[in-house]
C-alpha cells in the first residue's frame, strides 16, 4: 500500500467516525425536544370578551402550551388544576371521552422516540447507513400522521361534545359556553423540531452515502491473456515407393 493510499484510508476512517457521532447526536436531540418543548397547544376564547373589552380587535383568545417538563414540574399549572387533592377540575370523565385520540397521539410520539433510538444504535455501533435512511423515512411518515391525530382530538371540543361544564359539572352548559370555548388543539413546537431532526438525518445520511459511492474506486478488469495459437504441423507426404 502506498503512502497516499494510507492517507486516504485514514481520512475515510476519520470521516466515518465523524458521521457516526454527528448522526447519533442529531437523533439523540429527539429526547430533549420531546421533554422540554411543547407537545401540544390550544387556544380558547371568551365569547363575551369583544363586548366587554374596549378594544374591538381583541378577541380574548388565550393560548396554552404543554410540555412533559411542565406537566411533571412541581410548580405546574396543570398539576394545580387537574391533579392532586386540591385539584379544581375533574379530568377523569373528559379523558375517558378522548381516550382513543390520546392513545393514538402517545403511540405516534412513542414510535418517533423508538425510531430515534434505532438510529442511535446503528450510528454508534455499526457502519450501516441504510437502516438510518429507512428509520428517518419512517419517522417522517409517522410525524405526518400527528396533525390528523390532533384534528380528531379537537373534534369533540369544537362540536360541543366536550365543553367547560364537562370539567366543572355545574349543570350550566349554555351559560358556561359564553365564558370560555376551545378554538383549536394542535401539535406544539416539538412536532416542528422533530420534523427538522428527521429530515436532517435523511439528508445528512443520504449525502454521505452518495459521496462514498462516488469515491469508491472502479474495479478495472485485467485483460485476458490470449493463449498462443498452436502451430499446425505440416502433413508429411507419404514417400512414393
Amino acid at each position: 500500500m502506498t503512502v497516499n493510499e494510507q492517507k486516504i484510508k485514514k481520512s475515510d476512517k476519520g470521516f466515518n467516525i465523524l458521521y457516526r457521532v454527528v448522526t447519533a447526536l442529531i437523533a439523540a436531540a429527539t429526547y430533549p425536544v420531546m421533554f422540554f418543548t411543547s407537545l401540544f397547544y390550544f387556544a380558547y376564547t371568551i365569547p363575551l370578551w369583544p363586548i366587554i373589552s374596549s378594544d374591538s380587535t381583541d378577541t380574548g383568545a388565550t393560548y396554552f402550551k404543554m410540555s412533559i417538563y411542565e406537566a411533571v414540574s412541581e410548580s405546574s399549572v396543570f398539576k394545580d388544576l387537574f391533579v392532586g387533592k386540591d385539584a379544581k377540575v375533574d379530568l377523569a370523565g373528559v379523558l375517558e371521552l378522548i381516550k382513543p385520540q390520546l392513545i393514538a397521539i402517545v403511540c405516534l410520539y412513542a414510535a418517533v422516540a423508538l425510531l430515534a433510538l434505532i438510529i442511535i444504535v446503528f450510528a454508534a455501533f455499526t457502519r450501516k447507513k441504510l437502516p438510518v435512511i429507512v428509520s428517518s423515512i419512517l419517522g417522517i411518515g409517522v410525524l405526518s400522521f400527528i396533525p390528523l391525530a390532533f384534528s380528531r382530538l379537537q373534534a369533540p371540543f369544537l362540536d360541543g361534545t366536550i365543553n367547560l361544564d364537562s370539567f366543572l359539572h355545574l349543570g350550566l352548559e349554555n351559560i358556561l359556553d359564553l365564558v370560555a370555548k376551545v378554538d383549536f388543539i394542535r401539535a406544539g413546537e416539538a412536532y416542528t423540531f422533530l420534523w427538522v431532526i428527521f429530515v436532517a438525518l435523511l439528508a445528512w445520511t443520504g449525502a454521505v452515502m452518495l459521496v462514498s459511492l462516488g469515491d469508491e474506486p472502479k474495479k478495472v478488469k485485467a485483460p485476458k491473456e490470449k493463449k498462443p495459437k498452436k502451430e499446425k504441423k505440416p502433413k508429411e507426404k507419404v514417400a512414393e515407393e
